[in-house]
């Protein structure tokens, strides 16, 4: 089972990184983590990792799986209303929108280095 240091060193390391870090759910099996930051055009981002038992490589393999499967554009797409222009506090152009979004994936990509630093 993982412990408190564990959780706490994670949680130290993305706050480095300027994460805001919550425990959803632990039990014996697993804990899962919600990072969450805002970006530069201040939308509220956030994802979940989960961490089976105390193996440490399943949060970075999590973490890398979301990272990798991270598209700024479609995730740009969602934050655009239907007049084309940005929508819930999104940035109003397009272009603002997804460089949002690319500074997003550059900071998952920060956090995911941040760990395989400490604990690979």
């Amino acid at each position: 089972m993982i412990t408190e240091e564990q959780i706490q060193r994670i949680t130290d390391i993305a706050q480095e990184k300027g994460w805001s870090v919550n425990v959803e759910d632990k039990n014996e099996t697993r804990v899962l983590f919600e990072f969450q930051r805002y970006t530069k055009y201040g939308q509220d981002f956030l994802f979940n990792a989960d961490m089976q038992g105390e193996d440490i490589d399943s949060l970075i393999a999590n973490v890398k799986e979301y990272y990798e499967g991270f598209d700024p554009d479609y995730e740009a797409y969602l934050w655009i209303g239907d007049d084309g222009h940005g929508k819930n506090g999104a940035p109003y152009h397009i272009k603002d929108i997804v460089a949002d979004m690319e500074d997003a994936e550059e900071q998952i990509y920060e956090l995911l280095q941040a760990f395989e630093m400490e604990f690979l």
